[in-house]
């Protein structure tokens, strides 16, 4: 093994050495989050900070994994490779496109990182989806395992995807407590991430 081969295989192992740390980090913050939403209260600024750091771990991780196309899973011709890299850049274009959308709509920092969530937005990208910043967020992760080629980096997504979902259910009951009927309808006429015919429900009403 090549002097370049040692250098790509020590950052992989780098890869799966600390991505179970940022997992381990991600099933605390839930099981955190799911405590503090049982008992209707907001979510510390502990958890919140967790959180934050499992959701940026993730995206640290995945993209490292992605550089160094960890367990690649395609390694033939040149063509080959910019495709990929040119679907996963798509990808991400609309990622980027969905998170700058929610950026202008959710107003407050500290209502994006669950301090405070007083006030159910209902405007713009929130009328499309429920939850712009995760849908943003998990297109995001699997734009950098197709750009990168790498299959550690696409599970690593799916397991985001998993964790994130499992929050979101959390999340639902806990703003549901808070905003009552009102956040009933919303969810009815929205779909929690995207889906076809609640828009066309909306669209009838």
């Amino acid at each position: 093994m090549n002097e370049f081969n040692l250098y790509i295989q020590f950052h992989r192992n780098i890869v799966t050495v600390i991505s179970p740390i940022i997992i381990i980090i991600g099933i605390y913050s839930n099981l955190k989050t799911k405590k503090n939403y049982e008992c209707n209260h907001k979510r510390s600024k502990i958890t919140s900070t967790f959180c934050l750091i499992y959701h940026n771990g993730f995206v640290a991780i995945t993209s490292y994994s992605a550089w160094f196309s960890t367990w690649p899973f395609f390694n033939g011709f040149l063509e080959m490779h910019i495709l990929f890299f040119i679907l996963g850049a798509s990808i991400g274009l609309a990622c980027i496109l969905i998170y700058v959308m929610y950026i202008f709509k959710i107003e407050s920092v500290s209502r994006a990182l669950g301090f405070n969530p007083d006030k159910l937005v209902t405007e713009g990208i929130f009328q499309k989806t429920r939850n712009p910043q995760s849908l943003a967020r998990g297109i995001g992760l699997i734009s950098l395992g197709l750009c990168g080629r790498s299959f550690y980096s696409l599970l690593l997504a799916m397991v985001w995807i998993a964790f994130n979902h499992t929050y979101i259910l959390n999340e639902e009951k806990f703003l549901e407590v808070i905003f009552g009927k009102k956040y009933l309808e919303y969810c009815s006429l929205t779909p929690r991430y995207f889906g076809i015919l609640s828009l066309l429900r909306k669209e009838i009403q």
